[in-house]
């Protein structure tokens, strides 16, 4: 007599702890820092714009810092690289 446990998907079950942790705590907490840093940037590129409208450059590092530290963390710590300009 043959049960047939020949046919159960093993590798799903055994993968399925990594999966729920990725999802429910990875997943959120990078979409979460994306948001905050993307507002960051937003906020940071605004005082840069009206900054240099008078003539004053100074926020141009901040500004550039905020974009490269928004670029690591929507390549998932540079995992994935997008460009090689780094």
């Amino acid at each position: 007599m043959q049960l047939g446990l020949g046919l159960v998907p093993i590798v799903p079950i055994l993968l399925l702890p990594f999966i729920l942790v990725f999802f429910i705590l990875v997943f959120p907490l990078w979409g979460l820092a994306l948001a905050v840093l993307g507002f960051m940037l937003l906020v940071i590129r605004g005082i840069d714009a009206v900054a240099k409208r008078a003539g004053v450059g100074i926020f141009n590092g901040p500004a550039l810092a905020m974009a490269r530290s928004f670029r690591w963390v929507l390549t998932f710590g540079g995992f994935v690289r997008q460009d090689k300009r780094d």
